[in-house]
């Protein structure tokens, strides 16, 4: 800090020597300051201070603040900046800026103090408290009407894309800075607030929020083209040129994309499918009406899905019973939506089908008619093959959208229930590829109109905020990039070091969440709690997303806020934002604020085989390790095989020593490594969640 500071010392000298010599500048009648100023806002302390703004060129502006004055002189592009001396935590003052005529610009109720960027996507953006009925943090509404905070400042940047011609934006749209009060705190966002106020609590200066977010947005967006560049990205620096053509070349890039993603996506289909056709063929009565069933499982339908992270054709047969005056007339079969696509039979017969040529497909309600010739009295069997490419799989729709019913109405049957399933072939994407963007799709993400392009939330939202010094940022994005976690590996540190070289600050603290438990976005009708239980060891895009997060952790001045055990299995914005702020506070105390203490969970160091067990060695466990609720639970061991089982675990002082009599000689062992593991609770003796983790690590981390 010392040296951070005698540098900022020498800047200031630099710029005071240099607008000395620049004091015959006349002075500028027609000047302006930028947005990002206002009254109430917050200026870094100890470090010196930045006001920017335009200009005619070559005319000046006469800068105060707390007793010091700065010329500062519009360059060729119009635009000048002020550099003031560093500042100590205080206020409130009070910043002009004077030209010719008298003409003056006053910004009042300047506090001195802590500076903090909050950026990512939805769960950043999710408020404090709204009306929206699952868009509040806990206790929202309490927590809202608390919030009476008149050393705390809040700016909520307003969301704006930065389309790609234009580059990097010198002006931000939308308000100015605010007072925290329950009016303000209420819709900003509920991370950012509690992580400040457990900061303001800690610090007892003033803490300005600078909420900088955009729900659904990928990582990529938040990048600069020059960190690209700096990166040698070459798919995203393409996307990046294609977003600068004009809007009829963009047109037909994405024409052409659309015909090229079509034929990408129909060749991995018929792949799908024909690498699995001995299983199909094995499978090809199971349509029929006189059929054992043994070998089937007993399933709830729509409650059931398709196993987490499995992808294949899986099908489901229930036998109803037809009254006799349903005879010869057609009826309507309704399934809901189905996720992704399905063959539908009526006795053995096709009676209906949706496939990738539906748009939204895996969204579409299933209504089929059963022609009144195959309506029979007596028993009938419907057998639906459901097969899906990607994600979450099987019925979506709700119990009222299952039934049957003749077509020209009167009463009908309820199909939701218990239902028979079989599974016909799991598929295994290392042998059909990664699927490609089906027809349509990411067709438009050339566009740098989509908030989701390369560099246009950059463009818009983060760089006219770089002249402004802060002390550090927090992050709460990837969710968008968790099926590309291996690429993750190369973004999220290249964000850090983007940011850095922006600011101008290689020591600007950078300090995210992992992501949460979640198993699936479902929050009016939401899973049991006990859904997991019973589960077998599974592998899959989150917990190597929140791995790829933990070897960020290599960079220097980094820190992560571990929320394994605050998610909410069917919501994938957990409203637990509190934990949140205060576990994300206590990593800034310890990287910016000398505090000397434990501020995060127990991460994996290493492992030493004994025999037939494990014992793993944690950081930041030196006081012991705890588990609640009984035994360590969620650990898995495999032996070479490579095949994961349900391990035994036992607290050894700082160690964990795991076990399983299925595994006579262990090789590797995982814990919480699932998207809802449902049982983690590991935590050190300071009350801080264990890291999931894996000892079986890949080569593209951060070693």
């Amino acid at each position: 800090m010392k040296k951070a500071l005698t540098i900022g010392a020498c800047g200031f000298l630099l710029v005071a020597t240099l607008c000395r010599g620049q004091q015959s500048a006349p002075l500028a009648a027609d000047f302006a300051v930028r947005k990002i100023y206002s009254k109430h806002m917050v200026l870094q302390r100890d470090r010196p201070i930045k006001i920017a703004g335009t200009a005619e060129v070559g005319k000046a502006v006469v800068v105060k603040l707390a007793g010091n004055s700065v010329t500062a002189v519009a360059d060729a592009n119009g635009e000048w900046t002020a550099v003031l001396p560093a500042m100590p935590a205080g206020g409130p003052h009070v910043v002009s800026v004077s030209g010719a005529n008298g003409k003056q610009i006053t910004f009042d109720d300047v506090l001195i103090g802590e500076v903090w960027l909050c950026s990512g996507q939805s769960n950043m953006s999710m408020p404090v408290f709204s009306s929206g009925q699952f868009w509040s943090a806990m206790n929202g509404e309490e927590e809202a009407r608390q919030a009476h905070y008149p050393q705390i400042r809040l700016h909520n940047t307003s969301q704006k894309r930065g389309m790609a011609p234009e580059g990097p934006r010198k002006e931000i749209a939308g308000p100015e800075w605010v007072v925290c009060t329950p009016d303000s705190a209420a819709p900003f966002s509920a991370a950012g607030y509690f992580f400040g106020r457990q900061l303001f609590k800690e610090l007892g200066v003033p803490i300005g929020l600078i909420d900088s977010s955009w729900g659904g947005t990928p990582i990529e967006s938040w990048i600069s083209e020059e960190g690209f560049r700096s990166a040698n990205l070459e798919r995203d620096l393409e996307r990046i040129r294609q977003g600068k053509l004009s809007p009829e070349e963009i047109k037909a890039l994405e024409e052409a994309a659309a015909i090229k993603a079509k034929e990408a996506f129909v060749t991995w289909e018929k792949r799908f499918f024909t690498q699995y056709q001995q299983q199909s063929d094995a499978a090809r009565g199971w349509s029929q009406a006189e059929l054992s069933s043994e070998g089937w499982a007993t399933v709830e339908l729509p409650d059931e899905r398709f196993p987490r992270d499995m992808d294949g054709v899986i099908w489901y047969r229930r036998a109803v019973s037809i009254p006799a005056d349903w005879v010869g007339k057609d009826l309507v079969l309704s399934l809901g939506a189905i996720d992704d696509c399905d063959e539908t039979y009526f006795n053995g017969e096709l009676v209906g089908k949706t496939g990738t040529d539906t748009a939204d497909y895996w969204a579409t309600p299933r209504q089929y008619t059963v022609p009144g010739a195959m309506v029979k009295a007596g028993q009938a069997v419907i057998a639906v093959r459901v097969i899906d490419y990607h994600l979450d799989g099987g019925f979506t729709g709700k119990a009222a959208e299952l039934s049957i019913a003749p077509k020209e109405g009167g009463q009908g049957q309820s199909l939701a229930g218990s239902w028979l399933s079989r599974t016909e072939f799991v598929v295994d994407p290392a042998v059909i590829g990664k699927r490609p963007e089906p027809t349509g799709v990411g067709a438009s993400s050339l566009s740098s109109r989509k908030p989701g392009h390369p560099t246009t939330l950059y463009n818009a939202m983060i760089a006219p905020w770089t002249i402004y010094p802060i002390r550090g940022a927090i992050w709460y994005q990837g969710e968008s990039n968790a099926g590309a976690y291996e690429r993750y590996m190369t973004l999220h540190p290249l964000l850090i070091q983007d940011w850095r070289r922006l600011w101008q600050d290689p020591d600007l603290a950078f300090i995210f969440v992992q992501l949460a438990a979640y198993e699936r976005h479902r929050p009016k009708e939401r899973l049991a709690d006990d859904f997991w239980v019973g589960r077998e060891p599974s592998d899959g895009n989150w917990p190597k997303l929140r791995e790829v997060q933990t070897a960020t952790l290599k960079i220097p001045r980094t820190g992560m806020a571990v929320t394994i055990d605050a998610g909410d299995h069917s919501d994938i914005h957990p409203a637990n934002k509190q934990i949140v702020g205060y576990r994300l506070a206590k990593e800034a105390m310890r990287i910016c604020y000398g505090f000397k203490g434990v501020s995060a969970g127990p991460l994996y160091k290493d492992m030493a085989i004994e025999g037939n067990r494990i014992r793993i060695h944690f950081d930041n466990a030196a006081s012991g390790l705890v588990s609640k609720g009984g035994e360590p639970t969620s650990f898995a061991i495999a032996g070479a095989d490579g095949v994961f089982v349900w391990a035994n675990a036992k607290i050894e002082g700082t160690t964990i020593v795991v076990w399983s009599d299925k595994v006579p000689e262990p090789k590797a062992v995982r814990y919480a490594w699932a998207s809802y593991p449902g049982n983690a609770n590991l935590f050190n003796r300071e009350n801080f969640p264990a890291s999931p983790f894996r000892t079986d690590m890949p080569d593209y981390l951060i070693k």
